[in-house]
């Protein structure tokens, strides 16, 4: 795997625990394991990230951090995962999330336009204090529909990103060791 690129776009530990929202964390985060580029932190960090960012919470990073502290994982890798509902793909993943609900407990679809209404509606609540959208689409939307939804896009994702993250790392695992001097000369050896 590409551990300098890799590095390269994830965030310093030291710019991760500048954060003022962090200070709280700041003496669980000083175990040097969060900080790891390996196998096996990246790939429990891939899990948490992803998983993290289907659920339609202000605080997605915040619970993966809180993953991430817990499964020891990559810190720097699992939030940047939660990236992936981000301003522009929020509003089909949403969708997404709602029709698969929806056909699972068989109630009514829902407009694209709708989705998106929905979640100005809760922005708008949450940093402005306007109305709540729980109440004004009561009886438009189903809730659990879209809650569940979206835990299956969220399980399922995850579980495809972890283990293709397993084995894209695998395969460049392999071609850099088969790359390496003293094995192809091995290799060079059985083949005569």
């Amino acid at each position: 795997m590409p551990k300098k690129q890799l590095k390269n776009l994830l965030p310093t530990p030291e710019k991760i625990l500048e954060s003022r929202s962090l200070k709280f964390f700041a003496p669980h985060l000083k175990d040097a394991r969060l900080w790891q580029f390996n196998r096996h932190s990246l790939n429990k960090a891939v899990y948490i990230g992803v998983l993290s960012a289907f659920f339609p919470l202000p605080g997605q990073m915040l619970l993966a951090l809180i993953g991430a502290l817990i499964f020891r994982a990559n810190v720097p890798m699992a939030l940047g995962l939660t990236w992936i509902t981000n301003p522009l793909t929020t509003l089909p993943i949403f969708y997404a999330g709602y029709c698969i609900g929806a056909k699972i407990l068989d109630v009514p679809m829902i407009s694209l336009r709708l989705i998106g209404r929905m979640i100005t509606d809760f922005s708008l609540w949450i940093i402005a204090g306007g109305a709540n959208p729980f109440v004004t689409y009561k009886g438009v939307v189903s809730l659990g529909a879209f809650c569940l939804g979206l835990t299956l896009l969220a399980i399922v994702s995850s579980v495809i990103c972890g283990l293709a993250f397993k084995a894209i790392w695998r395969y460049k695992t392999v071609v850099s060791w088969q790359k390496r001097p003293q094995n192809l000369a091995k290799k060079r050896k059985l083949d005569q």
